[in-house]
């Protein structure tokens, strides 16, 4: 390659804006390589008093500016494009999670088959699944009374006024029937709600057997306007989502993000493009699982939202739940799990009354941080809970498919004041189990909340993306190698002893209980070969029960909090005394090093 064809980097700015925080980045060539230079973060404005999004992309701005000794402002507006003197910036990424969820009702033929399908798609993006008609509800009893149920599924929907309808059901070559009356349904209700002469028709997504399309476009038109994709469900052991997911981003983006205040301006400093949050982190989650074959999970915890995106054997799944948060989707948590669930976190005695209150405090004042370690502890309660929640979302559509990197992410994560805190967090929501893997997962922690700005990056600049990805995401966020045990043992009993051999460095051993978490230190920059002897009925990963298990020379990876070996079972079980469940949540958070 002649150093003609060799492209210099250019300045970027990178604004993720979110519902509680914005984060700028400035990325840019350093000796021909895109590096980040700087990074602020500010609460957002696209609320009162300011309702305009870009006032804290210009306020994150100017404390990269200070930062780096760049000038980056001409008063309030950013300087484009770059000069000689590297004041100034080439192009602005923009990439936004504070439009709010997408108000989604889903009408399917079947419970079990087309309409789980349909919840699968709507889980692309920042959507809140308002309610699920299905046909087969009608016959739970009521025979004979259509009319009156078709009536009651109007008037509900007429009250719920969708955001978008998705109508999905019928395999391919069977019945047209009972779409062509889910559509009637949907077109009664949506040329009901009362809306204004001028108000856009509502879209209405089709997903279903293709050969009920006129049918149903027939239904639904002069009422909505009618999208057609691919169908969900073809044939019954088929599932088709991604026509139906691309749809719903592009709602999403069409419809939601023109509501957030500032983002036009913010769009044609873009050139035009705005992403959403759950795209970019999608695409940094595929990028890195092609990039070096491995099997990745990202895990996000926000204010307004929370996801898992699994890239695995080839395919790709997004869970995202928009409405389930730490702050304004606090209330998404509480409603779904409830007091009870958040408090058998908690290694202090506290009232569900009491701890209500703390949580509806909090959802009432969002933008407010952790000020006791008891709030750090019950916003890691929360976080569990909530991962959990998009988790099982996950795994619904992708049951037993494997991982052996997860990528978290979030501000109840990364400013924990100890990484054991975030560690014990994804374990306990997590609870990896090994089953698909020789020895160990991997786990990293984005402090620097460079995950999504490199995912944004990859749509303006794929060549820098990558380099930010190798030079400073992944070097920036190892937390830690889990090994989880497998197989049953009394409490306090041995299950494991773990030798870590340090090259060029000594050796440490420990033995780990039934019930407990170990740790063995590793900083980063070192390599270990970790030789792990479990006790009989035991075993590691798909090794058979009790068989010694050693890594590669080298193969483990110095990281914040080294290797951590969990042997407190799968599925893991709480004690049911109160007192001892507090106490083995307090002794696993003193194991990772985050109390004594």
């Amino acid at each position: 390659m002649t150093s003609e064809t060799i492209r210099t980097p250019r300045a970027v700015l990178i604004a993720d804006i979110g519902s509680a925080i914005t984060r700028v980045t400035l990325v840019d060539a350093v000796e021909g390589e895109a590096r980040m230079l700087g990074q602020a973060e500010v609460l957002s404005s696209v609320e009162l008093p300011a309702e305009d999004a870009g006032a804290a992309v210009l306020e994150a701005a100017a404390l990269v500016a200070e930062q780096t000794g760049r000038l980056l402002l001409d008063g309030d507006t950013l300087r484009m494009p770059q000069d000689s003197e590297r004041n100034g910036v080439d192009s602005v990424v923009v990439v936004t999670s504070a439009a709010g969820p997408l108000a989604l009702v889903i009408a399917a033929v079947s419970s079990d088959i087309s309409a789980r399908s349909a919840v699968h798609a709507a889980r692309a993006t920042y959507s809140s699944i308002l309610q699920v008609v299905t046909l087969n509800e009608s016959d739970r009893g009521e025979r004979g009374f259509d009319n009156a149920w078709i009536e009651r599924q109007v008037q509900t929907l007429v009250g719920l006024r969708p955001d978008v309808v998705l109508i999905a059901g019928g395999l391919e070559g069977g019945a047209e029937d009972p779409l062509a009356r889910l559509a009637h349904i949907v077109g009664l209700a949506l040329g009901a709600t009362g809306a204004p002469r001028d108000t856009p028709p509502r879209p209405v997504i089709f997903a279903g057997n293709s050969a009920a399309r006129d049918r149903v476009v027939e239904a639904l038109s002069g009422r909505a306007a009618p999208v057609v994709v691919e169908n969900l469900r073809p044939a019954l052991e088929q599932e088709r989502l991604e026509p139906a997911r691309r749809e719903l981003n592009r709602i999403y983006t069409e419809r939601m993000l023109a509501r957030v205040p500032g983002v036009p301006a913010l769009r044609r400093l873009a050139r035009g493009q705005v992403h959403t949050g759950a795209e970019a982190d999608g695409l940094a989650t595929r990028f890195i699982a092609a990039r070096y074959q491995r099997d990745v999970l990202t895990l996000d915890i926000g204010s307004a939202s929370t996801a898992a995106y699994l890239a695995s054997q080839g395919r790709y799944s997004p869970a995202v739940l928009g409405g389930v948060g730490s702050g304004y989707g606090l209330g998404g948590v509480l409603a779904a799990r409830g007091p009870a669930a958040i408090a058998r976190w908690l290694p202090f005695a506290i009232s569900e009354a009491e701890l209500t209150h703390r949580l509806l405090n909090r959802l009432l004042r969002p933008l407010t941080f952790a000020v006791t370690g008891d709030d750090v502890l019950i916003e890691q309660a929360v976080a569990r809970e909530a991962l959990s929640m998009a988790l099982e979302a996950l795994w619904d559509e992708r049951p037993g498919a494997p991982y052996t990197m997860v990528v978290a992410r979030g501000g109840e994560l990364a400013h924990a004041p100890h990484p054991g805190y975030a560690a014990l967090t994804i374990l306990d929501a997590l609870q990896p189990g090994a089953d698909d893997s020789v020895l160990a997962t991997m786990l990293h922690l984005d402090t620097l909340g460079l995950w999504t700005a490199a995912g944004a990056l990859a749509y303006a600049d794929a060549d820098a993306a990558m380099t930010l990805f190798e030079r400073d995401v992944l070097r920036n966020t190892p937390l830690a190698t889990c090994v989880a045990t497998l197989g049953g043992g009394r409490p306090g009993e041995p299950a494991v002893e773990a030798e870590l051999r340090v090259v060029g460095g000594d050796s440490a051993t420990i033995t780990v209980c039934h019930g407990q978490i170990g740790r063995l230190p590793l900083p980063p920059g070192r390599k270990a070969q970790l030789v792990l002897r479990p006790a009989p009925g035991v075993r590691i990963g798909r090794n058979p029960p009790g068989a010694e298990v050693p890594s590669d020379l080298a193969a483990v990876t110095g990281s914040a909090l080294g290797v951590i070996i969990d042997a407190r079972g799968r599925p893991l079980r709480l004690p049911d005394d109160p007192a001892a469940r507090r106490q083995a949540i307090w002794d696993a958070l003193v194991a990772l090093g985050a109390a004594q």
